[in-house]
């Protein structure tokens, strides 16, 4: 009886062209990011891979995406927030002068001095970089999230310029934009700077506010 073959099956012509095609898409990707670097591209670049960043690009699927992306900086992320900060914050007389001047870049909780560029330039894995906007009002601008394990409903910032807040809308603007190499978080902390106190009932206690802060760390 004869043995006849009629073309491939779906299944067979996966199982020989799947590997094929990712081996292409492999090679063509390594060819092009190494001449991008000849040209000054950046040599280690984040990895996207099919949407999911840093994920193997040789676990690539057929027919698939790989993205090499340049490593946006600490200063590069950093600067955008602050002057996405300024641009958010409501304009109008205050104490101890005006909020938008109020935004500190800390690093590992002590406040950056000098070329705060330069001291950003040197962070390293593992470091924590917060700013923080130290006047004593500023929680008051952000509002309060609504919770259901807590039952408590949104309530908007305080100020009629910025309802929605300051710092909870510039953190989506940085997620987005830097997210992928970044990771950025918004979080009330509670600082005590310069040895500021307060007067209560009480007495005079140090001024250990809540502070709005985006945190910033650099992905492995």
């Amino acid at each position: 009886m004869p043995v006849k073959v009629e073309g491939f099956t779906s299944r067979q012509w996966d199982k020989v062209m799947t590997p094929r095609i990712q081996d292409f898409q492999i090679k063509v990707a390594e060819e092009a990011l190494v001449a991008a670097v000849a040209k000054g591209f950046d040599s280690s670049p984040v990895v996207v891979t099919d949407g999911k960043p840093r994920a193997d690009y040789r676990q690539v699927k057929p027919f698939g995406r790989i993205e090499f992306i340049r490593r946006p900086t600490m200063r590069d992320a950093v600067m955008f927030a602050l002057q996405e900060l300024v641009k958010k914050s409501p304009v109008g007389p205050g104490r101890n002068g005006h909020f938008r001047d109020r935004h500190m870049v800390l690093i590992d909780g002590k406040g950056a001095e000098g070329d705060i560029g330069a001291a950003l330039d040197a962070v390293k894995p593992g470091q924590r970089v917060q700013i923080v906007n130290v006047q004593p009002y500023a929680r008051k601008l952000e509002g309060i999230a609504a919770s259901k394990k807590r039952k408590r409903p949104r309530r908007a910032g305080l100020s009629k310029q910025a309802r929605g807040g300051i710092y909870r809308p510039v953190h989506r603007l940085v997620v987005a934009r830097y997210g992928k190499s970044l990771f950025v978080d918004f979080k009330m902390v509670k600082l005590e700077l310069n040895g500021a106190q307060r007067r209560t009932k009480t007495g005079v206690i140090s001024a250990n506010y809540t502070y709005p802060a985006l945190q910033f760390y650099i992905k492995a």
